[in-house]
């Protein structure tokens, strides 16, 4: 029989549990999202240089392309769950070698950048949205 836990110990365990989980969902809504843009810049930029599409907005415009501005949006949201949740994983875990100091470093940077992406794209996404809906 294990010895009775204290309060504490059984919030934390819950907490771990939870980042993990949102760690995991975060990353798979990351690749899904990320191959999806890639996908579409990679035949938006080579669809129109060799012309083989000739959409009417701009390509790769943040007032005008829809398409560009929420997949942006997407991934800047998924990296920063995922980011995120990996920061407060290591903060209750804990840290002590090197490596796990300069992933909690690039995590920070990553985290930043997503923020600053976010600031910038949000607002034009959901306008889109709100049009479109």
């Amino acid at each position: 029989m294990e010895p009775p836990r204290s309060k504490t110990a059984k919030i934390a365990t819950v907490l771990q549990r939870c980042l993990e989980v949102s760690t995991r969902v975060g990353l798979r809504s990351l690749l899904v999202v990320s191959g999806w843009f890639a996908i579409y810049a990679v035949v938006g930029f080579l669809g129109s240089t060799v012309g083989w599409i000739d959409p009417s907005y701009p390509l790769f415009s943040l007032e005008r392309d829809p398409f560009f501005v929420i997949g942006i949006t997407l991934v800047a949201l998924s990296t920063g769950v995922v980011t995120s949740s990996l920061l407060l994983h290591h903060f209750l875990v804990g840290f002590e070698d090197d490596e796990s100091q300069f992933s909690v470093l690039l995590g920070f940077v990553s985290l930043g950048f997503s923020a600053a992406v976010l600031r910038v794209t949000l607002p034009i996404a959901v306008e889109i949205l709100l049009r479109v809906f």
